[in-house]
């Protein structure tokens, strides 16, 4: 498979540079860098597309994130990991752990020179969409950023502005109607399948991930360019229409992984290393909450049962359950080993109320109600047998062991940029505000949460009376579609079922997407409530601006947070949120 095996020319390359800086003088370094880095533009973009791809899809480790969405609450914190966005700024520019501007960015601009060289504008396209998803990732996580002038180095421009957020938008909507454009000229050169690790050099997914990018940024910046005076409808309705967007599973843009190695290989896979991503992460008691009140399919796909739960039995016992192919064991402690104050610990109600959170005894499916010592809440410790030190807590459900693979010759475990699930509940949002007309509500709404099962391979059927035993899950869509708590009446209501699916989507596929969905939309309503009582904090709205640009770039800095109002705050919301 070559997935990732041509990340290897390109961020060998750049990983030389990064890691030779006390051998090798800036003038040595560029010249390594002119030769191998300036080859064909067919290379660098295999590297492109890894590293963009890649890094994206690592926002489902990010804890700040995590935690932002209320997906998961790490174990062997202390305290709030949300709230750090308020006091810890990066060095540097953060594209989920590398710096955009000397690494995917900049990979873009040579794809750019070397394909229009080579009058290979195919490749020219991609890279083109590419940009737009590391430039929205960056714009969605600082707001004004330089854009226009970034990468222009090599020109003598050391010190770029930073465009407003609006600009940077404006920018993003026109390389993506060029780069499909350009796709959708049969005459154009570029986009070799041996070399397009994401479509096999596909044109026509390629377009419809440009529009689907698209149509993603026109439903995060409509009400704010409509209060600038210019209303996207026309675009979006454009887009909807013409049915030329993801809208099946095939289409997903995401990164295969080939198994082979750790670097190559899914986030949270347990082959190499501690296994410490795989078990510290905990889903928190309101994700859990949700899921089991819907008996939400996915659930038993993404998670495991607690494997040490406490018990109403009077003797401790041991038990093999298997669910969608995979057994657990699980031993029951008994809940008399404990004094009651050792099984009760301190959470929220769904107004943000701090209260008393009992075990459930004897409960498969339990979630951790706090961030603050996840791994001993509930009398857990590290003499549980099993237990992965201070980075695991098996009184609390924990990840499936799917989520433990390679993710190779697996395609549920990808590094997803954009899926067609999260194409389709935009749709439904914006039929349902009026901002396009084409197709209903409804049908958008139930087509996401059938995009979302399928990419977990959840199949349609009838439902068994319990998934325990099972090798793998089956669910009747028409019944789940109709449950009270799912199904659409008309009301304003819709919005919030449509923000709690697109957000059970998400998760494991796009934290990075759903954190922004949370701030635009307020929705699900809970998650801002209950994530700001974890501190003294409000709900973090943005990152805070690298360090090395106030040293570095200080003109340019201290233009864009005077217009911000004159603090570099995570509470200040950028243009989209205001």
């Amino acid at each position: 498979m070559k997935t990732i095996q041509y990340i290897l020319l390109g961020s060998l390359v750049l990983a030389g540079i990064s890691c030779s800086k006390s051998q090798l003088r800036m003038d040595e370094r560029e010249t390594s860098f002119n030769v191998n880095y300036f080859t064909y533009s067919r290379y660098q973009l295999t590297t492109a597309i890894v590293d963009v791809a890649y890094q994206y899809g690592k926002g489902v480790i990010d804890e700040p994130i995590e935690e932002a969405n209320l997906y998961f609450l790490e174990c062997y914190n202390g305290g709030s990991q949300a709230a750090t966005l308020y006091t810890n700024a990066a060095q540097n520019w953060d594209y989920q752990g590398t710096n955009p501007y000397t690494q995917q960015l900049r990979t873009l601009a040579a794809v750019t020179k070397l394909a229009t060289e080579e009058d290979n504008m195919a490749n020219v396209a991609a890279a083109n969409i590419l940009k737009c998803v590391v430039g929205a990732a960056l714009t969605e996580k600082y707001g004004d950023i330089p854009f226009s002038e970034a990468m222009q180095g090599r020109t003598g421009d050391l010190f770029p502005k930073f465009d407003t957020q609006k600009e940077v938008y404006e920018q993003m909507f026109t390389l993506l109607d060029e780069a499909v454009s350009i796709l959708s000229n049969s005459g154009s050169k570029g986009l070799p399948a041996d070399h397009d690790v994401l479509f096999k050099g596909d044109r026509s997914k390629w377009i419809k991930f440009a529009n689907s990018l698209k149509f993603r940024l026109m439903v995060h910046s409509y009400e704010a360019f409509k209060k600038a005076g210019k209303d996207l409808s026309s675009e979006m309705q454009a887009i909807a229409s013409g049915n030329n967007y993801m809208s099946g599973v095939a289409d997903n843009a995401g990164l295969e992984f080939s198994g082979v190695s750790e670097r190559e290989s899914w986030y949270l896979q347990t082959n190499w290393g501690t296994g410490n991503n795989f078990t510290e992460q905990k889903p928190s008691k309101y994700l859990i909450d949700q899921m089991t009140a819907l008996d939400d399919p996915r659930m038993y796909v993404i998670f495991a049962p607690a494997l040490s739960p406490i018990s109403a039995k009077s003797t401790e016992s041991s038990e093999d359950i298997k669910i969608n192919g995979y057994t657990y064991n699980i031993t029951y402690y008994p809940s008399t080993m404990y004094e009651p104050s050792e099984i009760i610990a301190s959470g929220r109600d769904l107004n943000g109320a701090v209260i008393s959170v009992p075990y459930p005894l004897d409960a498969k499916w339990v979630g951790t109600p706090n961030p603050i010592n996840v791994q001993t809440q509930y009398a857990s410790s590290t003499s549980l047998p099993g237990t992965n030190s201070f980075y695991d807590n098996r009184r609390i459900t924990g990840l499936s062991r799917l989520i433990a693979g390679t993710g190779a010759s697996e395609s549920r475990l990808k590094g997803v940029i954009m899926e067609a699930s999260e194409m389709a509940f935009l749709l439904a949002e914006a039929r349902q505000k009026g901002w396009i007309s084409a197709g209903t509500v409804k049908d958008h709404y139930e087509n996401g949460i059938r995009l979302s099962f399928e990419r977990w391979k959840i199949e349609d059927g009838t439902k068994p009376v319990t998934h325990i035993g099972s090798d793998k899950i089956v669910d009747n869509f028409a019944a789940y579609y109709a449950k009270p708590e799912v199904a659409l009446d008309g009301s304003a209501a819709d919005l919030d079922k449509i923000a709690i699916q697109k957000w059970l989507s998400m998760l494991m596929t796009n934290h990075t997407e759903a954190y922004t969905d949370y701030r635009r939309t307020g929705k699900p309503a809970f998650i801002g409530t209950i994530v700001k009582s974890f501190s003294t904090y409000e709900y973090p709205m943005r990152y805070l601006y690298p360090l090395d640009e106030s040293s570095n770039n200080k003109e340019q800095y201290d233009a864009a947070v005077s217009a911000m109002g004159g603090k570099d705050l995570a509470s200040v919301k950028m243009w989209i949120l205001q």
